[in-house]
């Protein structure tokens, strides 16, 4: 498989992973990760100062890298890819548990609510749209992924999006880039997720967050799934002649240091592990859509965590081959799968 993927010239997305590189969960259920610490989440609501809710902001997306690039809590359990290519329509949808314990709220106002879709097949891209009512806090975005492959990197996928965060109580959002993903080890057999380069929180009250990302390299230097990141008003310092208001690094995995970044005195230092995390609720399984992923790759998941490579090899193809015809079907009758959840303006 990888002699194959170094004879493959240009993008890889949609290329077929073998069964022992899959993981039990899909892409379109990975921005969940951004919503279960919901505490983290609505804080920049309750927030009067700017730079803080700025900090905020950047916390909670250090935070949610975890839960997104592993698909359990511990770091032995890789989430080194999703179920497959993604299908056309497919979708995903969960909520947090409503705050204060408010189970028998009637409106549901106190809980995260998240949606996602695959909104396109070639190149494969997602959006989804996370909103809490009761604190006025909500974030919608999209990511196209472009895949490629080196003996020296492994897989590497540029994600191509932004993400917008909104806090109505302040009538302010917040601009955020996303960072290239890594699948290292590949060649050691023994993969795991990395970050690479930077990306940038740009919030309207005038601060940017700047986070880069570094790893272990080729020889063994580094520190894996590293980052350092800065947060600074470019209004007031445009040219960076001044130091920035806070500096946060540590590892994306593990502990991470926020320090005062003119006074050099830490804020706060803890594990990532350690921040509340409330799992998201999902409807049981006869209860979805057909086009929700955990039904839609359930005998794939049940495959995997079975370690039965036969039964997901089988049904995998069966729900590709399934994808190609429909996708086929489209291209012969001159229309284009209805999104639902989301549309092009």
């Amino acid at each position: 498989f990888l002699g194959y993927l170094a004879t493959v010239k240009g993008d890889l997305s949609n290329i077929t992973a073998p069964p022992f590189l899959l993981a039990p969960r899909s892409v379109t259920e990975m921005p969940v990760a951004c919503a279960e610490r919901q505490d983290l989440f609505i804080a920049p609501a309750h927030e009067e100062n700017p730079e803080v809710r700025a900090l905020l902001v950047l916390k909670s997306f250090l935070c949610s890298l975890k839960r997104q690039g592993y698909y359990s809590s511990t770091e032995t359990s890789h989430m080194s890819r999703s179920t497959s290519s993604l299908t056309s329509g497919e979708t995903s949808s969960s909520q947090g548990g409503n705050d204060d314990g408010c189970e028998d709220d009637d409106d549901n106002d106190g809980a995260t609510l998240l949606f996602v879709e695959q909104v396109s097949h070639h190149p494969p891209a997602t959006a989804c749209f996370t909103y809490n009512k009761r604190h006025g806090m909500s974030s919608e975005g999209y990511v196209a992924q472009e895949t490629s492959f080196s003996a020296t990197s492994g897989v590497r996928v540029s994600q191509v999006g932004s993400v917008i965060i909104r806090d109505a109580n302040h009538n302010e959002s917040h601009l955020m880039t996303l960072p290239t993903m890594l699948l290292k080890g590949l060649l050691t057999g023994r993969p795991y997720p990395e970050l690479d380069g930077c990306c940038y929180i740009s919030s309207s009250s005038g601060y940017l967050a700047t986070v880069g990302f570094s790893g272990t390299n080729s020889f063994g230097m580094g520190k894996k799934n590293s980052f350092s990141a800065t947060l600074r008003n470019i209004r007031e310092d445009p040219e960076d002649k001044t130091k920035p208001a806070y500096e946060i690094s540590g590892q994306w995995t593990g502990r991470m240091t926020i320090k005062d970044g003119r006074t050099g005195k830490v804020v706060e230092e803890f594990d990532v592990d350690d921040m509340p995390l409330s799992q998201a609720q999902v409807a049981p399984l006869e209860k979805q859509s057909p086009w929700e992923s955990r039904r839609a790759w359930h005998d794939v998941i049940e495959g995997i965590r079975l370690g039965n490579m036969e039964r997901i090899a089988r049904r995998k193809e069966a729900i590709e081959t399934a994808q190609r015809k429909m996708r086929e079907a489209e291209r012969s009758a001159g229309i284009e799968w209805p999104r639902m959840f989301f549309h092009n303006k």
